[in-house]
């Protein structure tokens, strides 16, 4: 019995000899194995906190410049209906002071051209403000992309 135990060991000796496998060393590999685990874990864990945080502050900047541009958008369109409003009023005014049919005609023809020429100047400016705004809103997130390209390209 004895002696089948040692063949045994010496068959393992035997075949740890054959792949380079030291027992000694076994424990020191594995050790260095799980070391080396961890430590790509926490820069895993690192860059995964990093780009969560990045993530956190561009959607906190994106949510700010939509108020923001909500705010200066609905102020805009406010003054635009104020200042139409004051424009008809100041247009009522005239016509009720008007000695004729045929100046009645003349300030309801001037009135329209006005409004026509306000409304197409109105909407040029929404659309430009709008454009603005857009770019605005979506520049957080561009600049967080290209932080993100840049570290991807970079590693």
């Amino acid at each position: 019995m004895a002696e089948m135990r040692r063949a045994g060991e010496q068959a393992a000796r035997n075949a740890q000899d054959a792949m380079g496998m030291d027992p000694a060393r076994m424990n020191e590999t594995f050790r260095e194995m799980t070391q080396r685990s961890m430590e790509q874990s926490r820069e895993a864990y690192s860059r995964m906190k990093s780009a969560a945080e990045e993530a956190t502050r561009t959607l906190e900047s994106t949510m700010e410049n939509v108020h923001q541009s909500s705010l200066q958008l609905s102020k805009r369109a406010i003054d635009a209906m104020r200042h139409n409003a004051d424009l008809g009023f100041s247009h009522l005014e005239k016509l009720m002071s008007a000695k004729s049919f045929a100046e009645v005609v003349e300030l309801q023809t001037s009135y329209v051209r006005q409004q026509i020429e306000t409304s197409t100047d109105q909407a040029k400016e929404m659309q430009s403000l709008t454009q603005s705004i857009a770019q605005d809103m979506l520049k957080p997130g561009r600049e967080a992309f290209q932080r993100a390209s840049d570290a991807a390209r970079n590693m």
